[in-house]
């Protein structure tokens, strides 16, 4: 099936399929307050909720954010355009003088920037603000569903957003054979390993905009296609390249990129590990097999994949910059001199790295001394500890009945089912292969 009946087909699809009422008076403001107005063929909210589980607040709390966020984006942009132009120099080319801040500053705009989500409605700012430690911002989302609401009005996430303050400095996903357990990668599940770009938190920052339940893209194409049109256009192809955006888009391009992946149109696929079969409009299949319904030639799939992984290590540069990792808490002042601790604060850090022995996987670069009477005498080897191992453990905590995924049993109008399995679904945490990495 050719994609121009396709999406023909995905916009008026929920005429005839009934499959999501909206049966009660929360969902209907949600209609009126929310509504999916970027969505090809402005479809109706999903809300297969019962009465009371999603925080009444929600929409006008997303609004908020939504204006948050966009003054922090207008800074940003505002930064760049009077950020002294860096000099390409050297061999190999480096950009000397601003080049460290261009980087971060890309990082910082595409950060901000909701046009990067298939609504146009969600940055990855929206769960990550910096006022409550670069996690979810939504007060009455803490207290009770925990997890965020995607672009998708209401398709909702299964975990709350981790912080990604310090996440640069996750080492990649390995497997310690001497203690028979994995460490490093980033996500609670440690999903992003690394192994390509050698950074999980650059890796961290694919996922999410392919997320059918996220930013909800149903091709990582769309993410180059959103910045070849974005006002910092020019900034990207000077860190990245002059031309590293100048790719052939098929004329379909922005009605695929503004259907949520999961839609049947795109054969239900869950996300980028699952294969979509569909042509597009310029008669050519798709160019490899794993969810790629814009069409691109391989030339042009090959700068599209390239720009994802630039998108994702520039976040991952803003995010190791001072504006997200500022080692600038009272006990990096303690380590650096500059900050006595109180009497309190010393016998929580002595029981800490004490008898608590709290440092052993939280740990901060010193030794432990478990008994009383004995002395640390360990030295500190530098740098800024990160109290982690970089670990996972399975602490047996039931499951969360208000988080609302659990409810989403029912396809949506693109006749996508987030969640088939209801209170079936069992999120395994961390996956730990039948044979260990050797």
């Amino acid at each position: 099936m050719k994609s121009r009946t396709s999406i023909a087909l995905a916009a008026g699809c929920v005429a005839g399929l009934g499959v999501v009422i909206l049966s009660h008076a929360a969902a209907e403001e949600q209609q009126e307050q929310c509504p999916n107005t970027k969505i090809l063929g402005h479809q109706p909210v999903y809300f297969p909720y019962p009465p009371g589980l999603i925080p009444p607040d929600l929409c006008s709390e997303i609004k908020r954010v939504q204006r948050e966020g966009d003054v922090i984006f207008k800074e940003a942009l505002a930064e760049w355009r009077a950020l002294p132009p860096p000099v390409l120099n050297g061999q190999p080319p480096v950009l000397e003088g601003a080049g460290y801040q261009a980087v971060a500053l890309l990082g910082k705009l595409e950060n901000y920037d909701r046009s990067m989500s298939v609504g146009k409605d969600v940055a990855c700012s929206f769960c990550h603000m910096p006022y409550v430690g670069f996690t979810g911002p939504i007060p009455s989302i803490d207290l009770g569903p925990v997890a965020m609401p995607g672009s998708m009005h209401f398709r909702w996430g299964k975990r709350k957003p981790q912080s990604y303050a310090y996440s640069p400095y996750f080492p990649r996903l390995h497997y310690n054979k001497v203690l028979k357990a994995f460490f490093g990668g980033n996500f609670w599940d440690s999903r992003s390993t690394g192994y390509k770009l050698g950074s999980p938190d650059a890796e961290q920052a694919q996922h999410p905009p392919v997320d059918p339940d996220e930013h909800g893209f149903p091709d990582t194409a769309c993410i180059a296609y959103r910045l070849s049109h974005a006002d910092y256009r020019p900034l990207f192809e000077l860190v990245w390249g002059e031309g590293s955006l100048d790719i052939k888009w098929p004329p379909d391009t922005e009605a695929i990129c503004s259907i949520p992946e999961g839609a049947t149109v795109f054969n239900g696929s869950r996300n980028t590990l699952r294969p979509h079969s569909t042509g597009s409009s310029w008669g050519t299949p798709p160019s490899d097999e794993i969810a790629m319904p814009v069409a691109l030639m391989p030339d042009d799939r090959a700068k599209a994949n390239n720009v994802f992984d630039h998108w994702g290590q520039a976040l991952n540069a803003f995010e190791a910059s001072a504006n997200v990792s500022a080692f600038s808490s009272k006990f990096d002042a303690f380590l650096a001199g500059t900050y006595t601790l109180t009497a309190d604060e010393r016998a929580g850090y002595d029981l800490f790295r004490g008898k608590g022995n709290c440092n052993s996987c939280h740990l901060d670069g010193r030794g432990t001394a478990l008994k009383s009477g004995q002395t640390d005498t360990s030295s500190a080897p530098g740098g800024a500890p990160l109290f982690t191992c970089f670990g996972s453990a399975n602490e047996g905590l039931p499951r969360n009945p208000v988080i609302p995924f659990y409810y989403e049993t029912k396809p949506d109008a693109f006749l996508y089912t987030p969640n088939p399995a209801g209170f079936g679904f069992k999120d395994l945490g961390v996956p730990f292969p039948k044979k260990p990495f050797r």
